[in-house]
């Protein structure tokens, strides 16, 4: 029989690891819900019949959440109490209820419409947030249907030996139930890194890569598939050239993470002696542990994304606190960079909350100017963070700043909220330093003076990199044009270090490039004194910076320097990594 060719397809990495083995189809269907007329009569029984359904899903939800509390941690067991919130939110069950009453409809079938009427309305918002909102939504909505319509649970439960699931998409529960010992790895046609299902995927060490276009129809049951999590990649029928070259790549992979382990409580220093800080970027509380391990020396960019994105209201400041508080007391003494609230741009707060509906969201009501537009809310978080401070090393820092004046704002509120907690008598350390994200063109082009307002400066280069070059980092069709070695970009880097520096302020960095270890090797040559990354890139960075001397840096930024905006300048990177990765380095 003719030897099926292998086939390598391209999608998004979303959780980090490579494994292979049979591929295990999840594709459930099911068939449209019958419309049924309700008699007058019985209306009240068919809502009643609804309401039972609904509090039925709810005590699965609970019981998932305790089941992910428990096997993983507080922090991801919230993305269930998000979707309990989406059982009491109008614009679904309250119209479900509606739509029976008025329509005089069985509640399977108003269900389903009404979730198509949902998800007909966050299609038509063009915004990362709201397609993962959505599958919360058909995520709660297929519990209630599954509770209205009792049918057997998932066979993704029922995996009985090693397998590669491949399906359309995964809702969180799912994953959240899977049996761990048996699934090698996750590939999916839709979703994005930051799903929900990927977030727990990465908690539960599973390889997982997303956006496979059509995947279902490239694979059968029991083919056998390379998932490739760090890469993005997906091989169907590897050949055993492809299958050997994976298995020496974890081996190697083994014996690189054990080397460079070795290195993670060892200074970032260069051979010379001149040292930086690495520090690491937190998404979720969670993942302190694993940013201690990784030799980072502190938190460079603590997210309180988090705490508002999917969960239908704002925050107490009581939660707030209490997880500040635990975040600064397992990184001490190191420092903890607390960035206040960025919502908009591609991400939001449901409809209970605080909702910025801007035509084109990365321009408009977002970070610092949505928390001055809602001063209680910016109040309460400040709040929070001066009232853990004590219990660590915490640093403020406001994002997105285009204009002096916003500092002042922002820091005029920040004293208010000083002076109430002093007047209650409660604590707070009077020196935490506060400083602002330096990621708009105008708030680089007004360093000098943003300087002589704030403690520190944090480069937020990608956003910096999309506003000075005009391109949507996200759009695959100019993704060719984000190029943080553009001339306007390292100008516009080297300015704000220099106006830091000359006001006697430190300065750091946490975008993306501060993970790639040239381009780490870069930003030191300009002067950096910080760099934040996903702690797993910390070691790789800290191996190539003890590798060099102080010398060999500034020749390296040099020979970029003078290649600037030349066809040459794309060999120069791939060049000096290769000339690095021959080091050893103890």
């Amino acid at each position: 029989m003719k030897k099926t060719p292998p086939r390598v397809l391209h999608g998004i990495p979303a959780s980090p690891g490579i494994d292979h083995g049979p591929a295990f189809i999840h594709d459930p269907k099911r068939a449209p819900a019958e419309r049924r007329s309700v008699p007058p009569g019985e209306i009240e029984e068919e809502i009643e019949r609804f309401n039972r359904a609904v509090e039925e899903a709810r005590a699965q939800l609970r019981e998932t959440r305790n089941m992910v509390s428990a096997k993983i941690d507080q922090a991801h067991a919230a993305i269930f109490d998000a979707q309990e919130v989406l059982l009491d939110d109008p614009l679904l069950t309250d119209a479900c209820r509606r739509e029976i009453r008025a329509r005089k409809l069985n509640a399977e079938y108003v269900l389903e419409q009404t979730v198509e009427r949902i998800r007909h309305l966050f299609e038509q918002i063009d915004v990362k947030h709201f397609s993962l909102q959505n599958l919360d939504v058909l995520d709660v909505a297929a519990r209630i249907r599954e509770s209205l319509s009792p049918e057997p649970r998932s066979r993704l439960e029922r995996i009985a030996r090693n397998s590669i699931i491949v399906a359309h998409d995964l809702r969180p529960s799912d994953t959240a139930h899977l049996n761990r010992r048996h699934v090698l790895g996750i590939i999916t046609e839709a979703g994005g890194p930051t799903s929900h299902f990927a977030i727990l995927a990465k908690a539960l060490n599973i390889p997982a890569v997303v956006g496979v276009e059509g995947i279902l129809g490239r694979v059968r049951p029991e083919d056998d598939v390379i998932v490739d999590g760090f890469s993005g990649a997906v091989t169907v029928h590897p050949s055993p050239g492809s299958l050997e070259r994976m298995r020496q790549r974890r081996l190697r992979m083994k014996a690189d993470g054990e080397s460079l382990q070795k290195l993670r409580d060892l200074p970032c220093e260069t051979q010379d002696g001149y040292r930086i800080d690495l520090a690491a970027n937190l998404e979720l509380p969670s993942e302190v542990e694993a940013i201690r391990q990784s030799g980072a020396q502190g938190i460079g960019l603590f997210r309180s994304e988090f705490f508002y994105i999917d969960r239908g209201y704002i925050p107490p400041e009581e939660e707030q606190f209490q997880t500040y508080r635990e975040v600064l007391e397992k990184m001490a003494p190191m420092p903890v960079i607390c960035r206040t609230l960025d919502l908009g741009g591609d991400k939001f707060v449901s409809q209970h909350g605080v909702v910025t509906g801007d035509m084109n969201p990365f321009l408009g009501l977002r970070a610092i100017r949505l928390c001055l537009a809602n001063p209680d809310m910016f109040r309460s978080q400040l709040r929070a963070i001066l009232r853990a401070s004590p219990f660590g090393n915490a640093k403020i820092m406001f994002p997105f700043i285009t204009d002096i004046s916003e500092v002042r704002r922002a820091m005029a509120l920040l004293n208010e909220t000083r002076d109430d907690l002093r007047r209650s008598g409660i604590e707070y350390d009077p020196d935490t330093q506060v400083g602002i994200m330096i990621e708009t063109p105008s708030a680089a082009l007004t360093a000098e003076t943003l300087a002589e307002e704030v403690d520190f400066f944090s480069l937020g280069t990608n956003d910096l990199i999309q506003y000075a070059l005009a391109v949507d980092r996200a759009n695959e069709s100019v993704a060719d044009l984000y190029n943080p070695l553009h001339p306007a970009v390292l100008h516009l880097i080297m300015r704000t270090i220099d106006a830091a520096h000359r006001a006697g302020i430190w300065v750091g960095l946490c975008g993306e490039m501060a993970a790639d270890p040239a381009l780490a090797v870069l930003l030191l040559g300009l002067g950096i004194d910080e760099l934040s990354m996903s702690c797993i890139a910390i070691p790789e960075v800290k191996r190539l910076i003890r590798s060099l001397t102080l010398d060999e840096i500034h020749q390296f930024r040099e020979e970029v320097f003078a290649n600037l905006g030349t066809e040459k300048i794309a060999a120069i990177l791939p060049r000096f990594r290769r000339k690095c990765a021959k080091r050893r380095v103890a």
